[in-house]
């Protein structure tokens, strides 16, 4: 009893370590920054807002936003969420896992964050069951990571489930997984760079909205750093920039590849680096075909690399028309079907996390249109895994054809082959001589040479001294001999 007593209070531990770690390196953070923005501005003091602003942004991080003001925000912070996420996960995995541990770390974080919601001076957008239900979720999450990392979770993953699934299956869904993953990476890294681009492109407006708005070198660099808490959803939207639907900033402004105009927006600074449309008919086309292009490449890797499932190689070691290639084929479709599923739920996960609100009329929808943006992914990436899979169909029939047709050719020279075998110690046809007359010379050939064998055995003693007398010349090869009597044969013939 004691020791399980024991166990579920390294839950309670792992939650209060948990929230006690992050408050406390937020809630610095949060005071350094107002303290750099109160000597350079001048006025009151802003320390004093350290606490309520550090219980808003905790809140915030696990997805409850808030109103003071005219300003509604509720775009979460991915940069803080996964950080959360990170050190729970750590702290889980240091402190050990069960379950009665997990249910009171859960209740004890859902008392922790119900008492930093009584100390909020902000109005809270959501209820107190929903707030207490996303931190919950949060809590869960980051402890679900542990428990899949965790050592245990795979000894019994490979004792348990590994056994009861066979290997083909197991391989052709880690492949579907894993490069379903990598492919939201690539697309991820990709919209990493754009907003590279736009940060190069555009700070110059950036630093005017600064300007206009009466900071201090001090408070722009602070607040920059503050902003970088918003990286990854900047990142997801310009990852839909680049697949084409792009994103909005409510009912005033929207970027795509097309369109883009920032002159009704607020004057936040973030909002400098929002992008123009790309002028460059070549350019736009070649960054809506990423997906395509991507699922291309995705698919010939699966279906023909090395490390995947080599349908060359088995063609080459049991031909083309065997089950082991068929199968191969339909192990790499399998796969193919779920990095196409992969990159969707990952993608839609990214966009919803992404999406909130910065007020409640014109900027009450912030952030990518979920389902077109996911129209547009999953018809462009769905085409280029097609194509690859097409080119696989149409390389097989081809190679079918060419095998079909080196037999059929191998086939036609043994028969000529032998034909010329049969032949070859039959007498040569003189020019122009018809069937009919090389039938007669063998006959009177054959003829010929029984009644030489005839006369030869009557006189044998002349035959051994014609014998004894040719012995010291040179013989004549049969086929010469033959030759030369099929000639003879055919001149008396014409004669």
């Amino acid at each position: 009893m004691i020791a399980r007593l024991r166990t579920w209070g390294k839950g309670a531990l792992e939650a209060l370590l948990a929230m006690s770690i992050y408050a406390v390196t937020l809630g610095a953070c949060m005071a350094l920054m107002l303290l750099i923005i109160s000597i350079e501005e001048g006025g009151p003091s802003l320390s004093i807002a350290t606490v309520p602003l550090t219980e808003t942004l905790i809140l915030l991080t696990q997805g409850s936003g808030f109103t003071a003001g005219s300003l509604t925000l509720t775009i979460m912070p991915l940069l803080l969420t996964i950080g959360l996420l990170w050190l729970i996960k750590a702290l889980v995995s240091w402190r050990g896992l069960s379950v009665g541990g997990c249910c009171l770390g859960t209740l004890t974080w859902m008392i922790l964050n119900l008492v930093i919601l009584q100390g909020t001076q902000t109005i809270q957008v959501d209820t107190t069951p929903v707030i207490i239900l996303k931190a919950a979720l949060v809590f869960l999450s980051g402890y679900a990571l542990a428990v899949v990392t965790s050592k245990e979770f795979h000894t019994w993953w490979e004792s348990t489930v590994q056994e009861r699934i066979p290997a083909w299956l197991r391989r052709s869904v880690r492949l579907g997984l894993s490069w379903g993953a990598a492919l939201v990476g690539l697309f991820l890294a990709a919209g990493l760079i754009a907003l590279i681009c736009w940060v190069v492109l555009y700070h110059g407006a950036v630093t005017k909205l600064f300007n206009m708005a009466r900071m201090g070198p001090a408070s722009s660099v602070v607040t920059t750093i503050a902003s970088l808490v918003w990286l990854p959803t900047l990142v997801v939207w310009a990852y839909s920039w680049l697949m084409g639907d792009g994103f909005s900033i409510g009912e005033l402004a929207s970027f795509t590849l097309w369109s883009g105009h920032a002159k009704s927006l607020p004057s936040v600074p973030l909002f400098g680096l929002f992008p123009d449309p790309v002028a460059d008919q070549g350019v736009r086309t070649l960054l809506l075909n990423i997906p395509l292009l991507a699922g291309l490449v995705l698919g010939l890797l699966l279906i023909l690399g090395s490390r995947n499932h080599r349908l060359f190689t088995a063609v080459r070691e049991h031909g083309v028309l065997s089950w082991t290639v068929i199968s191969h084929f339909l192990q790499s479709t399998l796969s193919m079907v779920l990095a196409w599923m992969t990159c969707l739920i990952i993608s839609w996960l990214g966009f919803l996390f992404s999406n909130g609100s910065l007020g409640t009329e014109r900027l009450a929808s912030v952030g990518v249109s979920v389902p077109a943006s996911m129209k547009m992914i999953a018809t462009s990436l769905g085409m280029g895994l097609m194509t690859s899979w097409v080119l696989a169909i149409l390389s097989g029939s081809l190679l079918v054809l060419w095998k079909q047709v080196q037999s059929r050719i191998q086939m036609n020279g043994a028969m000529v082959n032998g034909l010329a075998t049969w032949d070859g110690d039959a007498e040569e046809p003189a020019a122009g001589a018809s069937s009919e007359d090389l039938t007669e010379n063998r006959n009177q050939n054959q003829k010929q040479e029984t009644d030489e064998e005839q006369s030869d055995h009557r006189n044998g003693s002349g035959s051994t001294s014609r014998r004894v007398a040719s012995s010291g010349k040179k013989q004549n090869h049969p086929r010469t001999t033959r030759s030369t009597r099929s000639a003879r044969s055919s001149s008396q013939k014409n004669q």
